[in-house]
């Protein structure tokens, strides 16, 4: 009776006049939109006023943080831009903006450029930026896979990362400058919000904030490029039917989006300055793809209004903990719950079931036809023998330095194999797997120092952990696209290294300081201090991580895992469980990136958070993509590619730019990755054996198809002359058919009329 009276009055109240007025205002759709802004910033601010009551911030420190909120937001409109007309997330947003701002400080501090001279050379050389990304990266990568481009803009991210590097040294005479912010027209006007000080550099930033948000508004609703943006958004091939100049949105929108982000780092120095000559690294892009994915890549109200709110949380936290880390941790259970709210939701044109990862390289096994041969049998046999001497023996042949860190490319290695396993074959991309690592490390850190655990137990009970937070992890990826699952990855190898691995707030979790994860005596006997003996260790890791994946790429699972990467409806329809192949690719991956983990605590003694750098998951996901994203071998051929890189005598600029460049000039090329190459040859090879030994294999031949076609066309046009200077016709009666007799002019064997269509060399085509 109750339960109903008070139905019966929640009816009463929702019926009511009132309500329905207030139903129909919020769900408006011109002042909807304002209201419900303004109704979650209201929320969000005394959420922080109750929360905060014993440490309350001041009102001026709010301010700050929508000031702040606000930067982020522009760079959130640039990823909206990118992904409404390229469909990938650019993670170089922030670092090609940054390299445009880093030139116009250096020539405002340095050589005293007019701040208005150096303000448009920023806007101006960030524009061009985009442009040309868009001409030499983005047009040539149009019809490779998502996975490919998205890699293509952190390689293009690394590229202008070692021009911020050098930057310093070429219009200053030296690397290191003075970061404190430099003087602008409006660094003299000041004024004070609740005790705290701002100068007219804030207020600039609120001004080309509404600047940027109306002209945006603008664009898409009266120009002819911006409705075409729109268009294109929702099916590129079918806009380009309707006359829409794809080409041409995609250059607007990339120019566009550069300028936003020297615009939003531009900005952001006078107010909070910038270490010049260092790499912003993926912690100021986080910001603004969280708030773009919270817009779901679509609404620039949305983004605007959740960059404001990360920015007023990231200040407010900051005020209450004096620690960045908090806030940083922070931005990963705020995705972690957007993304679960989310639903994957596609345009008709798009959801079709078939993803662009059909498009990845896959590279065949040996075709049976000759998998038998003595020659073949050989040559794998030479090969493994030559690859295994080479990582066994070559420990011998390098010096005491290359020694001392062959163990962590090793180690690497096994982190790009659980990439292959969870990237290339899941599709799933992942851009915090060495913070999964930073997890093992820190379980088997505090096993080994703090209890005296066995090594082997140590190893499995971190590789199981890591298992289990990588499920936690993927769980989004049930619900979401795999490319906003990459931005909570990159949230959550952040987080590991400022939040879970601070000994503050873990120091339980951890080793002491004092402590040292010692590298045991096995059995009593063999000893595992030398770096000889630890690096066999590791190898040996490495060779089971690349039996496991063998293993799980050839089970029902492994097919399982490929199949709903390509058409998750069409698996689906074979009743493969999409949701469980998923978590069982993320618990495997988790549990070879979690030992390799355990593995690198052992090697370095200690574990430190510096160890584990967001940004080295990036570079382990190139890795991945330079060597071949679906291939083991590729894996291996990439960690020593850029092993060598980054652990050779070569300083901190050279090596992002070898390592960003190298990248997109290898994909340039080869788009199938180093792994291309090597199939190639394979291939080639095995087409010699095939010919030698008169073996028709139809997978070889599917390789060189024009060749082939080609070749076809040209036996058909000599059996067809062949006929008319036999005096046949090519419909002879019935007895003249059963006496014919033809010759191949390929193989040279003779044929009746009938045995030519099984014959090899020849095709039916129906009429």
């Amino acid at each position: 009776m109750a339960a109903d009276q008070l139905r019966g009055a929640l009816d009463a109240v929702t019926q009511s006049p009132p309500a329905r007025i207030a139903s129909g205002v919020w769900r408006a759709p011109r002042v909807g939109p304002v209201v419900r802004a303004v109704t979650g910033l209201v929320a969000l601010y005394v959420v922080l006023h109750v929360l905060l009551r014993n440490n309350q911030p001041t009102q001026g420190i709010y301010v700050y943080g929508v000031i702040i909120g606000l930067l982020y937001a522009l760079l959130a409109f640039g990823l909206i831009l990118v992904y409404r007309a390229t469909r990938i997330i650019n993670f170089a947003q922030a670092e090609m903006g940054a390299a445009s701002a880093v030139m116009a400080v250096l020539l405002i501090k340095v050589h005293h450029m007019p701040y208005l001279l150096a303000f448009a050379l920023a806007i101006g050389s960030g524009v061009v930026a985009g442009m040309i990304i868009e001409l030499l990266v983005v047009r040539r990568f149009a019809k490779a896979s998502r996975l490919v481009l998205s890699v293509a803009t952190i390689g293009v991210g690394l590229i202008f990362a070692a021009l911020q590097f050098y930057m310093p040294k070429w219009l200053g005479g030296k690397f290191v400058v003075d970061p404190s912010p430099p003087k602008t027209p409006f660094s003299s006007a000041h004024f004070v919000v609740g005790n705290y000080h701002f100068d007219g550099n804030s207020l600039v930033v609120l001004v080309w904030a509404a600047i940027v948000v109306i002209g945006l508004t603008l664009f898409f609703r009266l120009t002819d490029i911006g409705i075409a943006v729109r268009g294109s958004a929702e099916n590129a091939d079918r806009a380009a039917l309707l006359g829409i100049p794809v080409k041409r949105v995609s250059t607007v929108v990339w120019m566009m989006a550069a300028g936003l982000s020297s615009l939003s780092i531009f900005l952001r120095i006078p107010v909070i300055g910038l270490p010049i000559g260092i790499f912003l690294g993926p912690t100021i892009l986080l910001y603004g793809l969280a708030a773009a994915v919270i817009a779901r890549m679509e609404s620039f109200g949305t983004a605007l209004v959740a960059g404001v709110s990360l920015g007023v949380i990231e200040q407010t936290l900051y005020y209450f903990s004096k620690d960045p880390s908090v806030s940083a941790a922070l931005i990963l259970p705020i995705l972690l719950v957007a993304m679960l709210l989310q639903r994957n939701r596609q345009s008709r044109g798009q959801d079709t079931g078939m993803t662009t990862w059909s498009l990845v390289k896959e590279f065949r096994p040996i075709p049976p036809e000759l998998r038998r041969l003595p020659e073949v049998m050989w040559g794998r046999v030479v090969l493994g023998v030559a690859a295994a001497a080479i990582l066994v023996f070559g420990f011998e042949l390098i010096g005491l330095k290359q020694q001392i860190i062959s163990s962590v490319i090793v180690i690497y290695g096994i982190v790009a194999v659980s990439l292959v396993m969870l990237t290339g074959w899941a599709g799933q991309i992942s851009l915090g797997q060495w913070g999964l690592s930073g997890i093992g490390a820190a379980v088997a850190g505090n096993l080994a120092a703090r209890h005296n655990a066995d090594f082997f137990t140590t190893v499995i009970v971190a590789g199981l952990v890591g298992a289990l937070v990588a499920v936690v992890i993927g769980l989004p990826a049930l619900r979401i696209n795999s490319l906003y699952l990459a931005v909570t990855t990159l949230a959550f190898g952040i987080c590991v290294q400022t939040y879970f691995l601070n000994p503050t707030y873990f120091r339980s979790l951890l080793p002491e300081r004092s402590q040292s994860v010692v590298r045991p005596i096995l059995y009593g006997r063999y000893s595992l201090q030398g770096d000889r003996a630890y690096y066999y260790v590791c190898l040996v890791a490495l060779g089971l991580a690349l039996l496991s994946a063998r293993a799980l790429r050839r089970s029902r699972t492994g097919r399982a895992i490929i199949a709903v990467r390509d058409n998750q409806k069409g698996a689906q329809a074979y009743a493969v469980g999409a949701a469980r192949v998923k978590l069982w690719a993320f618990a495997i991956s988790g549990f070879w990136a979690a030992v390799a983990g355990a593995l690198f605590a052992y090697h370095q003694g200690v574990v430190q958070p510096e160890a584990f750098p967001p940004d080295l998951s990036l570079t382990l996901l190139i890795i991945v993509v330079i060597g071949g994203v679906t291939s083991l071998p590729g894996a291996i051929l990439g960690t020593i590619y850029v092993g060598i890189l980054k652990y050779s005598d070569i300083n901190d600029g050279l090596t992002l730019l070898a390592t960003g460049f190298g990248a997109l000039l290898l994909l340039y090329v080869v788009p199938g990755g180093l792994a291309q190459i090597f199939y190639g040859t394979r291939d080639s090879l095995l087409r010699v054996v095939a010919q030698r030994r008169k073996i028709v294999v139809p997978s070889l031949l599917a390789d060189v198809r024009e060749e082939v076609t080609q070749k076809e066309g040209d036996v058909l046009a000599d059996a067809a002359a062949a006929v008319e200077g036999a005096g046949r016709v090519l419909i002879p009666d019935r007895d003249e058919v059963e006496e014919a007799r033809l010759r191949c002019p390929e193989c040279g064997e003779e044929l009746s009329l009938d045995e030519v269509a099984d014959h090899a060399h020849f095709q039916v085509v129906d009429a």
